[in-house]
């Protein structure tokens, strides 16, 4: 009697362990019409290296396999007819994946509720009979095959859920592309509109100053879809890993000085209260200077553009232990804290691309966050939520050495006026002479070709000093035409510079490959151009330049 207590005891301890570590998805559910025959077969099954649980009752089962269970295990004199017709209800609600493995241990003979039992749940495809008295060994290999089945089962499961996944995935993705698409046409719509208009002013006014207006906003609308095609090449380049950056010792204070030097023209345009805060001489870093420029560019402007006309923007930075941390707040839109994860993800402006009425493709925070995680930082959003404002702060390794004070982050040699013979070589009559007037303007002797051959002609009669190659020319494109120049003009050796609406690194690795020594990406910055030209009149010498 002590000793039957003692069992009970440890059995009741050991039931009361397993229901703290919680059921298992594993478990053999075991049910027995007496507590001790429960209590016989859990440990039989728990020293065979089975799981198991015990059931209470019926109802106790029902719940346990609608949680999840591994197989049930259960003795013929808790199946009545009624339990039996629950039980078949209960295997039918079964997920598509699942086929729960029955075991039943009934008396011997042909009994009829033994007959009924079979035929009842024959549908369920899983339930296997054993005769008393159990031989151990049978009832362990029939569960452990009943558990490789489950184990199966559930493997399946995770197959589906993980097509479930990759599904919702690629319709999210799919639903992504099409609004950005969608942003793309109507950012590409707005400038292109207002340079058609522009250009028709143009065309029907001799006023100076509509003149001087349509011009404006020729050039600021051209500027925009410029940066609309290097947001998409460089977003192209980061996510693929083809990005290279220039690391260099740089004053992290210069850097900050150019980025709200950009900035402040949209600032003062929106009515905003823009400050900047931070030291000079101590925040040092080893970093692309454009590449974390553009960083800190493209979250001032988010700032601006997403605070209403008249709010407040500040820009902080400062040391804080082994980094430079740069804060950028506004007191304007706000944004959802439970979309604040979404927002460095491709094409996402979270709420804000609803109304459309601030423009902008979606990627410019993806540029950010891939930017400055190459740089081996990390970028943070912070918003309490619609209408309270936001912050961006951006995390960058501080570096030991320092750069000398003088340093000079793109300067570039100062244009002393005087001409070189220039050739300019595009397909695009409109391009060609469109450049050929900006450079004649500034004192230039340009000629224009609109082919190869014709290229390889004028410069036979003309010995250019600079020629400025489009690529993709007709019949032969720009990289052969430029090496058949290196070849025909060896000892003179003129500025090759390469034009295309191509900007990927390897079309200038191809560029230079081909001979040329400058790789411009469409629109041609003509401040750009006219240094580069200003550099080779340095070079020929005075003697050759008229």
């Amino acid at each position: 009697m002590e000793e039957s207590s003692a069992a009970s005891a440890r059995f009741e301890s050991q039931v009361s362990e397993g229901e703290a570590a919680g059921r298992s998805e594993s478990d053999i559910l075991i049910l027995a019409p007496t507590r001790n025959d429960a209590r016989l077969t859990f440990e039989f099954l728990k020293k065979a290296g089975l799981d198991a649980a015990i059931c209470e009752g019926f109802g106790d089962l029902c719940q346990r396999v609608e949680a999840g269970c591994g197989a049930l295990l259960l003795a013929e004199e808790v199946l009545t007819d009624h339990t039996i017709r629950h039980l078949i209800l209960l295997l039918q609600k079964q997920p598509s994946w699942s086929d729960l493995p029955i075991v039943i241990i009934t008396g011997t003979g042909e009994s009829a509720i033994r007959r009924r039992q079979l035929a009842a749940l024959e549908p369920t495809g899983n339930a296997s009979i054993i005769e008393r008295p159990v031989r151990p060994g049978t009832l362990v290999s029939t569960l452990e095959s009943a558990m490789r089945s489950r184990r199966r089962q559930y493997q399946v499961r995770s197959l589906l859920e993980e097509r479930e996944k990759m599904t919702a995935d690629a319709l999210q993705a799919d639903r992504r592309k099409d609004e950005f698409l969608a942003m793309l046409a109507h950012e590409l719509r707005n400038p292109l509109a207002s340079v058609s208009n522009a250009a028709t002013l143009l065309k029907t006014t001799s006023d100076l100053e509509t003149q001087a207006w349509a011009a404006g906003v020729i050039e600021r609308q051209t500027n925009q879809l410029a940066h609309l095609i290097d947001d998409l090449l460089d977003v192209s380049r980061i996510t693929t890993g083809k990005i290279r950056l220039r690391h260099a010792i740089t004053d992290m204070a210069m850097i900050l000085d150019r980025a709200c030097d950009s900035a402040r023209p949209l600032m003062t345009e929106r009515g905003h209260h823009f400050t900047c805060d931070f030291e000079r001489g101590k925040l040092y870093l080893k970093a692309d200077p454009t590449r974390i420029e553009q960083v800190v560019l493209n979250l001032l402007t988010n700032a601006a553009k997403y605070t209403p006309k008249g709010g407040r923007i500040q820009l902080l930075a400062s040391r804080q232990g082994q980094d430079i941390v740069v804060t950028i707040k506004d007191n304007g839109m706000g944004i959802e804290p439970k979309r604040l994860p979404e927002m460095f993800q491709l094409f996402t402006q979270g709420e804000r691309s609803i109304a459309r009425s601030e423009g902008g493709l979606g990627i410019g925070l993806t540029i950010v966050q891939k930017l400055t995680e190459m740089h081996g930082g990390k970028v943070e959003a912070h918003s309490e939520g619609p209408g309270l404002g936001s912050s961006f702060t951006v995390y960058l390794p501080a570096a030991v050495a320092q750069v000398s004070s003088d340093q000079n982050i793109g300067a570039g040699p100062a244009d002393k006026g005087k001409s070189l013979r220039v050739l300019v070589v595009d397909d695009n009559v409109d391009s060609a002479v469109g450049l050929s007037k900006l450079l004649k303007r500034v004192g230039h002797e340009v000629s224009v070709a609109y082919d190869g051959p014709e290229a390889l002609e004028k410069a036979r009669g003309q010995v250019p000093q600079a020629v400025v190659l489009d690529i993709g020319l007709p019949s032969m494109d720009g990289y052969e035409v430029a090496r058949l120049l290196r070849q025909e003009f060896a000892e003179s050796q003129p500025l090759l510079i390469a034009v295309t609406g191509y900007g990927q690194e390897e079309d200038r690795q191809r560029a230079m490959e081909a001979g040329f020594d400058h790789h411009l990406v469409k629109p041609v910055d003509v401040t750009k151009l006219k240094s580069l030209l200003s550099e080779q009149r340095e070079r020929v010498g005075d003697a050759e330049v008229k």
